[in-house]
């Protein structure tokens, strides 16, 4: 038995009182509620992992109800639905994808998530108010991908360095308009190593950090949008098998819970304003977002291999609406955590 106080990021709720908060999909809320007492959880094995209940998930979040209907349960509330799916490695959280570091699994007949995704998806995602040391931030280090000699991603529309920098100029515009400060890594075609990078963004008082990119597939087919957060801790990237240098901590680690919150907020905006396919929130090791000190994020906003959607990213309008649902996000991200705190 343990308490949720033993989650690193996982607190007890501090009062009686319900926060309900939106992040950017209209119904994609963010609750937290529960009593002031301690929550005792169980915890259960299985293939050497810490896991936990569904049903004691619950409890602790106050969801009022639990459906399971085959391999498919659902925890619902008025505001807020949580798909798992046994055996499969992704989550949805009000019909938006979220990669998992470890399967969900069936222990004893009950459904189980891992103590390592509760404590480092769910939780900052249901509750931002309740994350560990969040700081505020009035500054975003835009990080436009690619440039120079380094091409990136190139479509039959054309090179994605082009793209990126395009975009990380519309966005810029845009959070100014907002109110924010700004300051990009690149604002031509120059080579920055991905060192020069991450510290400009370590130096960079009261920020966070957004990195630019587009895809690019062999696959012909493949289209939609991807948000990368840092994977945590003994995690693989996703969809990889867990390796020994998987194990390290991170620099970035120290955000877990900042970057997974700012991850959902943009990845879903971006897909309620731009209805793009969603290919999930996933996780990786990225050094861009590996060696930053600030909550940190990489966007990959659609495929230049794909002749249809490389043609949507070639067109000005799109990659304005891109800009502007980004902002959007960041927004949402600022408005979670000043309801925390008005640090």
């Amino acid at each position: 038995m343990f308490r949720p106080d033993h989650f690193p990021d996982l607190q007890q709720p501090h009062s009686r009182r319900t926060w309900l908060r939106r992040f950017a999909l209209p119904g994609l809320a963010l609750l937290a509620s529960g009593p002031g007492q301690a929550f005792e959880w169980k915890v259960v094995q299985e293939e050497g992992r810490d896991y936990v209940r569904l049903e004691d998930i619950k409890t602790f979040y106050k969801f009022p109800r639990l459906q399971r209907e085959g391999r498919n349960t659902w925890l619902r509330s008025n505001t807020l639905s949580i798909k798992v799916t046994s055996g499969a490695e992704d989550i949805f959280i009000n019909n938006v994808k979220f990669c998992l570091s470890f399967p969900i699994a069936e222990v004893d007949g009950a459904v189980v998530v891992s103590r390592v995704d509760l404590a480092k998806l769910l939780d900052p995602i249901i509750r931002p108010t309740h994350i560990v040391n969040a700081q505020g931030f009035d500054t975003v280090v835009i990080d436009a991908g690619h440039g120079g000699h380094d091409s990136g991603a190139v479509g039959s529309y054309g090179a994605e360095k082009v793209y990126t920098l395009d975009t990380s100029l519309r966005l810029e515009a845009r959070l100014k308009k907002l109110g924010y400060k700004t300051l990009l890594t690149r604002r031509s075609d120059v080579f920055l190593t991905l060192g020069e990078r991450v510290a400009l963004a370590n130096r960079t008082p009261r920020s966070i950090f957004v990195s630019v990119h587009f895809n690019s597939s062999q696959s012909s087919s493949a289209i939609g949008l991807e948000t990368f957060a840092l994977a945590p801790q003994g995690t693989a990237t996703t969809y990889d098998e867990l390796k020994g240098s998987d194990m390290a901590n991170r620099r970035g680690n120290a955000r877990d819970s900042e970057n997974i919150a700012l991850a959902t907020a943009v990845h879903a905006n971006a897909l309620y304003k731009l209805r793009s396919v969603d290919r999930g929130v996933k996780r990786a090791r990225y050094s861009v977002i590996s060696g930053i000190e600030k909550p940190g994020i990489l966007v990959e906003g659609g495929f230049v291999s794909s002749a249809s959607e490389g043609a949507r990213i070639h067109r000005p309008d799109f990659r304005q609406s891109l800009a502007e649902a980004i902002a959007g996000g960041i927004g949402n991200f600022r408005r979670a955590l000043l309801k925390r705190s008005p640090s």
